[in-house]
């Protein structure tokens, strides 16, 4: 395939591998909330596995499934996760330690209480990586959805700024947005 590259340069290219992450955000009967992500690695070729043997061309390296259910605040409640296809007998055994997130809120501070409990080799680098976009997952969906059920913006808790405020060149505190929508906390320091 011929094609023009994001650097403009004009190269014939073919695609050896896709990593998909695919995230769904559920609002359930019982008030709380579920975000799923799936993580699958795929490759165009065939390839071997140290432990797995032959890997036909197509077929997943990685299929991990997460699911984390929080609350409004959001607190995590439960979380679970499977393993349909992994490179090693030994990647499952990443799965038990999930359970020590239990109780932590996103997304402050979730970077830290995840690499506590499934830091280096006591987790799996592909759940980690998945539980990040997951906090971004989960502050766009809770605390969104209430502010849309409201018809505003996320408000200000406690005279602090929303979390998002700071945190992206959108809400910079001494953009115009946080300016025009946000403006008690313009150059907020």
């Amino acid at each position: 395939m011929t094609t023009v590259t994001p650097t403009g340069a004009t190269v014939t290219r073919q695609r050896t591998h896709t990593r998909h992450i695919h995230m769904e955000d559920f609002h359930r009967s019982d008030g709380l909330w579920d975000i799923e992500a799936t993580l699958t690695d795929v490759r165009d070729y065939p390839s071997y596995g140290a432990e797995r043997g032959n890997i036909a061309a197509g077929q997943a390296l990685h299929d991990i499934h997460v699911c984390i259910t929080v609350d409004n605040d959001p607190v995590v409640h439960t979380v679970s996760a499977t393993m349909q296809a992994h490179p090693y007998h030994t990647c499952p055994q990443a799965l038990p330690p999930l359970a020590g997130l239990v109780g932590g809120t996103l997304p402050r501070g979730w970077r830290k209480h995840v690499e506590s409990h499934l830091g280096m080799d006591k987790g799996c680098s592909h759940i980690r990586e998945m539980l990040q976009q997951i906090a971004t997952a989960v502050y766009q969906t809770v605390p969104v959805w209430w502010a849309q059920k409201k018809g505003d913006v996320i408000a200000a808790r406690d005279g602090q700024p929303p979390q998002h405020l700071g945190q992206y060149k959108a809400w910079a505190f001494y953009g115009p947005v946080v300016a025009r929508i946000y403006p008690e906390f313009a150059g907020w320091n």
